[in-house]
């Protein structure tokens, strides 16, 4: 019998829409053990036969391409990496979408009960306010995701980011049942297929996909995160991929309406979640005060490819739509109660488990990652830039040194 854990998965594409021409070119799979604890890694680039896309959207080369598996000859062995375990992935909807479709191509269905356990719709309940993003995600708790362009480095972050929620959660956690259906799930052997060994990539051929230092990018880890229905969630997370490079072409408005008709979105649904987007991003643009001109220019793009009404759109382009955060506080107006949650971040004086157990002892709650809940960030370096100093920053959450969590709770 495989070994309960979690499998997590990401993928490089050639697009985004699977049902089209769109193919997979790399695939990660990172196994955790029942605890979170990282076990194993597996990589290979994968031959999409003749859509290679574009590379400056995946960032493997044509020769590399060239010379990799197609996806039927991984498939045994990924099957055998699946089989028995949770499927993990961030923004499932999408990644799942295209690991159904390459099986589905060579003939393959995985039985009855197949579910992916998915840390974007998670973050809802464990990041309140992280946004949608997985660098936004991995940011609240100060996770780092290592440079580079490949899939594993984004499997890596995505399992990181679930053994941070097994580590910080309680028994009854929506994945503890999740481990005991994945073994009731069919992966039937793959037989007659001609298996190939997985090739990593070249780091000598690898491709830097340098992203373009728009707003849309800057603005797309920002975004407020969104508490309707899961189904418009995977849409807005589609709608941020899309929107990224500044382009919507018709083809994808076209998928896009296709995915809401599959998901139950209606017409006047679809129009009012273009319209929050838009809004969410003004609002992003608003809140250092100014608007830049190309910044403006990129709203005005995004409007016209959302179908938002000219006039809407300079009504809330004339001034921002809420008003301005106001400064984090200062230690002097900060006022711990009993239950509000403190988050300690870097290497302290005094060591950061004992800082907790006395935190605790005095009414107070420990907390793992920095969310809208968070009452003080605690940092060993309150001026430094860390993905916890930046959250506390954008939510106006105060960030004392441990000097002055001294001074606030009464220590000596």
């Amino acid at each position: 019998m495989p070994e309960r854990g979690y499998a997590v998965i990401s993928l490089k594409t050639t697009g985004l829409f699977p049902y089209q021409r769109d193919r997979v070119v790399e695939v990660a799979v990172v196994h955790l053990d029942e605890g979170g604890h990282l076990s194993a890694r597996w990589q290979t680039v994968i031959n999409p036969g003749s859509n290679a896309g574009d590379v400056a959207t995946h960032g493997v080369s044509t020769a590399e391409l060239l010379r990799a598996p197609t996806f039927e000859q991984v498939a045994p062995r990924l099957v055998e990496l699946l089989r028995g375990r949770v499927l993990v992935t961030h923004n499932a909807q999408f990644v799942t979408g295209f690991l159904m479709r390459e099986f589905e191509l060579i003939g393959y269905a995985p039985g009855r009960g197949l579910e992916a356990v998915c840390t974007m719709h998670l973050a809802r309940n464990y990041l309140p306010g992280a946004g949608r993003l997985l660098i936004d995600c991995c940011a609240a708790y100060d996770i780092e995701i290592e440079p580079g362009p490949g899939a594993l480095v984004q499997a890596e972050a995505c399992a990181s980011l679930l053994a941070a929620y097994v580590h910080g959660s309680p028994s009854a956690a929506p994945w503890i049942n999740a481990l005991d259906r994945a073994e009731q799930c069919d992966w039937p052997t793959i037989v007659g297929s001609s298996a190939a060994p997985w090739v990593q990539r070249d780091p000598s051929m690898t491709i830097d996909v340098v992203p373009t230092p728009s707003f849309l990018a800057r603005a797309a880890v920002k975004l407020p995160d969104y508490t309707g229905p899961e189904e418009h969630l995977d849409y807005l997370a589609l709608l941020d991929l899309c929107l990224l490079d500044r382009v919507l072409s018709p083809s994808q408005t076209r998928e896009l309406h296709v995915l809401a008709e599959l998901s139950g979105i209606t017409a006047a649904d679809r129009g009012a979640l273009h319209h929050r987007y838009f809004d969410d991003l003004v609002r992003v643009a608003w809140s250092e005060g100014t608007l830049r001109v190309e910044d403006s220019a990129d709203l005005i793009a995004v409007a016209r490819m959302l179908d938002v009404t000219p006039e809407a759109t300079a009504a809330v382009l004339a001034a921002p739509t809420t008003p301005a955060r106001p400064p984090i506080s200062s230690i002097d107006t900060v006022l711990l109660e009993h239950g509000d949650i403190v988050v300690l971040t870097g290497e302290m004086a005094r060591a950061r488990s004992d800082w907790g157990r006395e935190l605790v002892a005095r009414g107070l709650s420990l907390g793992t990652a920095v969310t809208l809940r968070t009452r003080l960030l605690v940092a060993a370096d309150p001026e430094s830039v860390t993905g916890k100093t930046g959250k506390a920053r954008d939510y106006g959450i105060p960030i004392v040194s441990e000097f002055g969590l001294r001074s606030l709770i009464g220590v000596r």
